[in-house]
């Protein structure tokens, strides 16, 4: 053994060039393969008396899951267990010669290395195999998350656990089990048997996304909960499989379930039905000593629910509205000597700090929870970008990484009209992949408070667990690779193994999830001229149809893959181009349409840069191409700042007869149109300006009767969200998509 490990040692130059090789994902820190094979049958002796029950019961799991394998006891056996002392939490070797050798440091380590196992053995013939290999692995994070809604849509217990069979084959070792909201209380507490009488069912959901104008309802009951027996039973699988279940109790706010089954602990006492709308609510826990009684007693019966050291209490989105007009709200602030409702809100949560400290737990909240300060045991997930977990390792909270930007599963993943509906935002495998959840420039000190990151899938638009798994995988295995593994290998080398291995291996399994990364990609960029399109294909032989309707002239082609078209800029009346591609190999489909003008592809200055949350590049503002509804995160730069600073250059001098600018307004998500917009032109040091302070649409055309080269556009935004709207009192986002010239 000793001299297999000093091998692995030596290789660790080879480490890139080990990961090419090996199928396991997320990929070992060591992995050193030979050509030589271990030949083996579909029966295999193993020496139970080495391993945990548990792990026997997970090797038998295992072998039926990854291939048509059994096991048998046996002391002179095939697979050799030994202990590990004194090395890396959670690290395991695997040694492969004349027999399978596994040295782990932990039970959990052991279930890890079955994983790798496992993804390793290929068939040949009736015949099983695996190379000859040397393994040397650990995990880079200690928290390794998903997150599950299941308050916008439920469900089932069997659900629960294939939802955590797949995470444990990535090695993903945290549930956050998000079990109420504003649509739905999910858990079973007997003390307060209306939870779930009254609050766990709505007798009506939105249909198509919340934006849709008319918004039109599926009448219909819909809910679910779990019993508190169901709920044991599910934290006792996901712990066989070394996975820890965070629950989620939100408070104060999105409480509209549980306050449609007890109103007497709102600020009103107003009786409401469980809305079947998504969104956030006025309504939410009033701040007296009821409700938090009421919270804490509901704490009561959880906290023996999961043996896990956190409860997470949520702390996030909550209006302010019915606390500023409430006067037992307004007398706590009073009694306490608070400044206001934001420091209300932290001696509520700090409240429940307290009673779960007392109970031995700790807490972790939405990066909300910051304002107002925490005891010492309390953590901070991170969601509104990484500032949040900046902050609270500066003051030495450990932190979970979810900022939107990366790991808000419920965006979009692929560019494709037939992607399906979700929430908006564009989140694709490369851009999970890129992630690292210590940011740049973090400082050393306060990355050692960085426990990990997590993924969050949020339900309003995945009504189905077929949608739910497509929504997950494969970015649930780019984020397993970030969060495991020491070096990453490249995204190629990753999408290699990826493709090649494991999308075999879900299909198998039945998983439907995404193959948008297979498909080719539309791309854009300007030419001289004004836009130019080519499609990049996995095969470089590949041909596609298209087909074009050129200010009404249809024209037809064949386009091979990285063959380049222009779609030149007009120099009068703007046009559209639609166009549709197809592809009989791969079934690829894909309709655009180009708003030709003299504006498309002309060079765009952002003087203020987008958000890299939202920023698909200034080509975004005149590549012909608008913004769809609802919206996708691809098709819009995002702004969160209150000034936007744009600078147009038409390349030459030309008379302009007004300017057309596309906003998108959807003020749930905090985007809202501008309030201001100033257009301006230099001309031998003379200004000519045009504004616009009346902007009720997401179309904003303003007239701009001046001859110029450059033009400046100055965009002026709320400086905060006003009360009682979604994030009041934080900056809004101002989305732009297409700047048209007219002339």
């Amino acid at each position: 053994m000793k001299s297999f490990f000093l091998i692995g040692c030596l290789f660790l130059s080879s480490l890139v060039v080990c990961q090419k090789n090996t199928h396991i994902l997320p990929s070992p820190v060591v992995c050193i393969e030979q050509e030589d094979k271990l030949y083996f049958d579909s029966t295999i002796s193993v020496d139970f008396s080495k391993i945990s029950p548990n792990l026997i019961e997970q090797l038998k799991i295992l072998g039926s899951v990854f291939h048509k394998l059994t096991f048998k006891n046996d002391t002179n056996s095939l697979i050799k267990f030994s202990k590990l002392k004194n090395v890396i939490q959670d690290s395991y070797k695997i040694t492969i010669n004349k027999d399978i050798r596994i040295s782990y440091s932990s039970d959990q380590s052991c279930f890890y290395a079955l994983q790798s196992l496992m993804q390793m053995i290929e068939k040949e013939g009736e015949d099983y195999f695996i190379h000859k290999t040397f393994v040397s692995d650990f995990p880079k994070y200690q928290w390794r998350g998903l997150h599950l809604d299941v308050s916008r849509h439920f469900f089932s217990v069997e659900e629960v656990k294939k939802f955590i069979d797949l995470m444990a084959i990535y090695k993903f070792n945290t549930f956050h089990w998000h079990l109420t909201d504003d649509q739905g209380w999910r858990v079973e507490i007997k003390k307060y048997p209306k939870l779930t009488e009254i609050g766990a069912w709505r007798d009506s959901t939105v249909e198509n996304h919340y934006t849709s104008s008319p918004r039109s309802y599926k009448k219909e009951r819909y809910g679910g909960f779990y019993t508190q027996e169901q709920i044991k039973e599910i934290v006792k699988y996901a712990g066989e499989k070394y996975i820890t279940v965070v629950p989620e109790i939100e408070m104060p706010g999105h409480s509209r379930a549980a306050l449609s089954a007890y109103p007497e602990f709102s600020c009103n006492g107003k009786q409401q039905e469980v809305p079947g709308l998504w969104g956030i609510f006025d309504d939410i826990l009033c701040a007296k000593e009821e409700s938090i009684l009421f919270m804490q007693a509901i704490l009561d019966e959880i906290v023996p629910l999961f043996p896990g050291e956190y409860i997470h209490i949520g702390g996030d989105e909550a209006p302010k509205t019915r606390w500023k007009k409430c006067q037992k709200c307004q007398n706590i602030i009073r009694e306490n000597k608070l400044k206001d409702e934001h420091e209300l809100q932290s001696y509520f949560i700090q409240r429940m700090d307290n009673y779960l400290t007392q109970k031995g737990k700790k807490i972790i909240g939405w990066d909300e929870i910051l304002e107002g300060g925490l005891s010492k045991n309390a953590a901070v997930m991170s969601w509104r970008g990484f500032d949040g977990g900046l902050e609270a390792a500066k003051q030495e909270h450990y932190v979970v990484m979810s900022p939107g930007s990366h790991c808000y599963f419920d965006h979009y993943q692929g560019k494709g009209k037939d992607e399906p509906l979700a929430i908006g935002g564009f989140t694709p495998l490369e851009k999970v992949y890129a992630f690292s959840p210590i940011p740049q420039g973090m400082k050393t000190e306060h990355a050692a408070y960085v426990l990990g990151a997590q993924a969050n899938l949020w339900t309003e638009y995945i009504p189905t667990f077929d949608k739910l798994m497509y929504m997950a995988y494969p970015r649930a295995i780019a984020l397993a690779q970030v969060l495991w593994c020491s070096e990453k290998p490249s995204f190629e080398e990753f999408s290699t193994v990826l493709h090649n291995k494991h999308f075999g291996f879900l299909e198998k399994q039945n998983i439907p999830f995404s193959k948008t990364s297979l498909l080719p990609i539309l791309n854009f960029n300007r030419s001289e001229k004004g836009l130019k399109f080519w499609i990049e294909s996995k095969k470089s032989s590949e041909q596609f149809k298209v087909q074009s309707s050129l200010n009404a002239r249809k024209d037809e082609f064949i386009l091979n893959s990285k063959q380049a078209i222009t779609f030149e800029r007009t120099s009068g009346k703007n046009f559209e181009n639609t166009i549709l591609v197809s592809s009989e190999a791969t079934g690829l489909s894909s309709n655009f349409v180009i708003h030709n003008s003299p504006s498309l592809g002309v060079p765009v200055k952002l003087i203020t840069q987008a958000s890299p949350s939202y920023n698909s590049g200034d080509l975004t503002l005149v590549d012909g191409q608008f913004g769809s509804r609802p919206w996708k995160g691809h098709e819009w730069l995002g702004f969160d700042t209150s000034y936007i600073e744009i600078e147009l250059d038409l390349l030459k001098k030309q008379k302009i007869k007004s300017l057309e600018l596309s906003f998108l307004k959807d003020e749930n998500s905090w985007i809202h149109l501008p309030v201001k917009i100033e257009l301006e032109a230099v001309n031998k040091n003379k200004k000519y300006t045009s504004s616009e302070t009346s902007i009720k649409k997401e179309k904003v055309l303003i007239t701009f009767s001046h001859k110029t080269q450059k033009i400046k556009i100055k965009i002026y935004s709320l400086s905060k969200i006003p009360n009682g709207m979604p994030g009041e009192e934080t900056q809004p986002w101002t989305f732009i998509d297409e700047i048209s010239i007219q002339k």
